[in-house]
């Protein structure tokens, strides 16, 4: 295997151990691009959050936190990538490449490895929704890859980022108990985050694959909504921060 894309952070899979096909449809890619990596097997929450993890998570502050309840899969998504975190912490990593399993590879992900772009900011989503940068004086880096623009708030997806130690130890510090999603459970605002312009990652659409969390998620995600109805939705605090963030800020994704 041709070694010459290769970093010194390793590329870590999250996956489930019985994830075949999602595990051949990654692995071809990064072969082919002559990378290294290796599979993290994630924590199973299809039948239920196992009994061991129960004391990581926080059920009712999730609801008050995150605005509605998670599902055993989210948490269990979450968790497996903290356990990462971990890893990384545990072996004294300068940090790494984490992809989920579903990840798109774009044609300038190896070139962001190459040059070492990840070494740019404590972390750097590849893959990201709703990512919003300020409208006026926002901090970018131009490098051959992409653009890296800094976020001036948490953007959506966890499928592609680059996370040095610091970033990875400061969420593992923040995040528990778990009460909210992967992407992400604590405000990153402290690190300094950053995404990239284009996105270097990609994910399939609900359309494509069949996803492990989506149907649980989309049944509380649209209880939370009719909650949010017939003016209750003003009564949140949340919803006035989002106002005002939309002001001074605009979105890249």
């Amino acid at each position: 295997m041709s070694k010459e894309n290769e970093s010194d952070w390793p590329i870590l899979v999250i996956s489930l151990q019985d994830a075949a096909e999602r595990r051949a449809m990654v692995s071809k890619q990064l072969e082919a691009l002559g990378l290294s990596f290796q599979f993290f097997d994630a924590i199973d929450g299809r039948s239920g959050l196992p009994a061991a993890y129960e004391s990581q998570v926080d059920r009712p502050g999730t609801e008050l936190y995150f605005g509605r309840p998670m599902s055993d899969g989210e948490y269990a998504c979450a968790l497996s990538h903290l356990a990462v975190y971990r890893k990384i912490i545990e072996e004294k990593l300068p940090g790494a490449i984490v992809l989920e399993d579903d990840a798109i590879l774009g044609s300038a992900f190896a070139l962001f490895l190459t040059e070492r772009g990840y070494e740019h900011a404590p972390l750097i989503q590849l893959d990201h929704l709703n990512a919003r940068v300020r409208r006026m004086g926002a901090t970018t880096i131009g490098i051959e890859s992409c653009t890296l623009w800094r976020l001036h708030s948490n953007a959506f997806l966890a499928t592609g980022y680059a996370i040095n130690q610091q970033a990875a130890s400061f969420i593992l510090e923040q995040a528990l108990p778990l009460r909210s999603p992967a992407d992400w459970p604590c405000d990153l605002r402290p690190l300094g985050p950053y995404c990239t312009v284009p996105r270097l990652v990609d994910h399939p659409t609900a359309e494509q694959v069949a996803s492990s969390l989506g149907g649980r998620r989309n049944t509380l995600t649209k209880r939370q909504k009719r909650n949010l109805k017939y003016g209750r939705k003003y009564l949140a605090s949340r919803y006035w921060k989002k106002k005002w963030i939309k002001l001074i800020t605009r979105r890249l994704s």
